[in-house]
């Protein structure tokens, strides 16, 4: 075999070779980069980078979906139950001024004495007068309040059929009986909405939330919080069917529960994200001031 065919066979396995390993370096979806230099084909400029992309992942972004209703539309003067079934606690407005001003009372919450679970004890939080609530802003998305009991200091997260307490300085203690009401306190079986409505907005938080959590993922997956974040909505689900498998007594309750929990999630994340809340009463764009009058040109 002469020298010049042994060459071109050479050159023709090295070609081949070179266009297996850059079929294998070409990721399916992938768009090839341009060659430094060079200019993008003509008819085909590169289009906008997407805010929030890979490539500019801090992008300011906003979660789309329709807002939740406002808490003060259908909150004040409802009465809530723990998991819908103990207790009762009802939020009022004092007033007409601006900005309102808002009260809580708290009556029949479960409790016990000492260690012994079964010695129960329903204390009445300040013997069922109510308490001012202090407005604490958004911290986690929702409006939040504070109400400062004997005893005990709670904090409430609140939407317009349910309300997130918590305790920052732990159980509260009334006359030897100690009340934990850490948890979501909302309406009972009979006064939950239908499977259908829980469903069609149980979808719409769903997609609010998975809007989120994807700007979030952008933006976090080189920072050290990168990583606590993955994990902390990895367990999300769990959590919720943990928190919600006790609310009510049917199988609308946890449904529920499950919906104000995803709700709330989604809030939470869009607060991150940077966007307004979805339930802020929108403000109206001030009007332009008409010109002001010329005077009628002298005849």
């Amino acid at each position: 075999m002469s020298r010049r065919v042994v060459l071109l066979l050479s050159l023709a396995l090295a070609a081949a070779s070179g266009e297996r390993a850059a079929a294998q370096l070409q990721l399916p979806g992938a768009v090839a980069p341009t060659p430094q230099g060079a200019t993008a084909p003509q008819g085909r400029s590169p289009g906008p980078q997407a805010p929030g992309d890979a490539n500019n992942p801090l992008a300011a972004r906003t979660v789309s979906g329709p807002p939740l209703r406002r808490w003060e539309e259908g909150l004040p003067g409802k009465t809530l139950r723990f998991l819908g079934q103990h207790g009762s606690l009802v939020i009022s407005r004092v007033g007409t001024g601006a900005p309102p001003s808002y009260t809580i009372v708290a009556n029949g919450v479960i409790g016990r004495r000492g260690n012994d679970i079964r010695n129960i004890c329903t204390p009445d939080l300040n013997g069922g007068r109510p308490i001012p609530l202090r407005p604490l802003g958004r911290p986690d998305g929702l409006v939040r309040f504070e109400a400062v009991f004997p005893g005990c200091t709670i904090t409430l997260d609140l939407m317009a059929d349910a309300a997130f307490i918590a305790t920052p300085g732990g159980a509260c203690t009334f006359d030897d009986c100690v009340v934990d009401p850490a948890g979501l306190w909302g309406p009972n079986d009979r006064e939950i909405p239908r499977d259908s409505e829980i469903e069609r907005a149980r979808g719409v938080a769903e997609r609010k939330l998975n809007d989120a959590r994807r700007i979030l993922q952008a933006r976090l997956r080189t920072t050290p919080e990168g990583r606590q974040f993955l994990q902390e909505q990895a367990g999300f689900p769990a959590n919720r069917e943990r928190l919600c498998r006790n609310y009510g007594t049917s199988d609308i309750g946890p449904a529920f529960c499950a919906l104000k929990f995803t709700e709330a999630r989604a809030e939470n994340l869009s607060a991150r994200v940077g966007g307004p809340p979805s339930d802020e009463q929108p403000r109206r764009p001030a009007r332009p001031r008409p010109p002001p009058a010329q005077p009628a040109p002298q005849q």
